[in-house]
């Protein structure tokens, strides 16, 4: 089996699963809300093809193809997180509080701190909202820097990363530390967090059953524990391994990306922590079994040239 194929199986797996969910657990869904997303990835799978077999220009191919995976995979595990918090086992809190306790870790006094400082503040909401447009930059910059490779393998990080992050979320339920702790609304006074508890109550209507019509329209992220924001993070620390001009840019970045999640996502400092290990666990696996699926992979970044490429920039 080949890396494309199989994420193309992956993909394809989760819209079953989605689609049977949806049918047997009585949902509706909002099939007008899937048009842009198949549009964007059949456009950007159709350009990947072109350039791979008609242009040998592998950066533009590339480019192209892992675009197409990423938006198809995120829109069908999207759809997963919603289903498997239908599940509505017991949270797991109290049992994370505990532990951020013995990590010295209390989250009020933590946000506190933060919101009463405006050099804190102010930059968090920024920062903690990059995730997603630092990991739809790499997939495009890391091809244009030569590392094309690096590129396809972000990806499949972040796919097997975003799975197990869902499934632990659905055995092992958070509602997270804002939920939990419930501040009133002078807490956050006029510096309100990205995650409110208003954006929280999409999880709580899943789990009693409150809310049956889905769609990809206003998709709320539901995973608190392990946190997948910081699980993202990991995955382009990993990415950019190597890299000397741009890997101590993007771990300080990211880490301050995990440093904001409790006053921004309302995480739980567990949440990250356990996000962080699950990428790095990930990478771990995703490496090896991509010199097993295209061994031509394995092979030094700077042969790239060899398979139409130029060889990488130093970055």
């Amino acid at each position: 089996m080949t890396e494309h194929k199989l994420k193309i199986l992956i993909v394809a797996a989760l819209v079953a699963i989605d689609a049977v969910w949806i049918v047997l657990g009585g949902f509706s869904f909002d099939a007008t809300s899937l048009i842009m997303g198949i549009v964007v990835t059949i456009a950007t799978a159709a350009l990947g093809h072109f350039y791979r077999q008609y242009r040998s220009d592998m950066r533009l191919a590339t480019m192209a193809t892992e675009t197409s995976f990423l938006i198809a995979f995120s829109a069908a595990a999207a759809m997963f997180s919603y289903l498997i918090a239908t599940l509505n086992l017991p949270l797991i809190d109290k049992t994370l509080v505990h532990a951020d306790a013995l990590l010295g870790f209390h989250w009020p006094q933590y946000v506190s701190y933060g919101l009463a400082h405006s050099w804190i503040n102010l930059p968090a909401a920024v920062i903690y909202q990059s995730t997603l447009f630092q990991i739809a930059l790499a997939v495009v910059l890391l091809p244009v820097l030569g590392h094309a490779d690096r590129s396809s393998e972000l990806v499949l990080i972040v796919m097997m990363s975003a799975i197990l992050c869902v499934v632990i979320s659905g055995v092992l339920p958070s509602a997270g530390a804002l939920a939990y702790y419930h501040p009133n609304s002078a807490f956050f006074g006029h510096n309100p967090p990205v995650v409110d508890l208003a954006y929280k109550q999409t999880f709580y209507d899943l789990r009693d059953g409150a809310l049956k019509r889905l769609s990809l329209r206003d998709v709320h992220g539901l995973v608190a524990f392990p946190s997948y924001h910081v699980a993202l993070c990991g995955a382009m620390v990993v990415a950019f391994r190597g890299m000397r001009r741009l890997f101590w840019p993007i771990l300080i970045l990211n880490t301050l990306v995990m440093l904001s999640t409790p006053i921004e996502g309302g995480h739980h400092l567990s949440d990250g922590l356990g996000g962080a290990a699950l990428a790095f666990i990930c990478a771990a696996i995703v490496i090896p079994l991509r010199a097993r699926l295209r061994p031509s992979v394995a092979a030094p970044e700077n042969r790239l040239g060899e398979l139409g490429e130029a060889a990488p920039l130093q970055a």
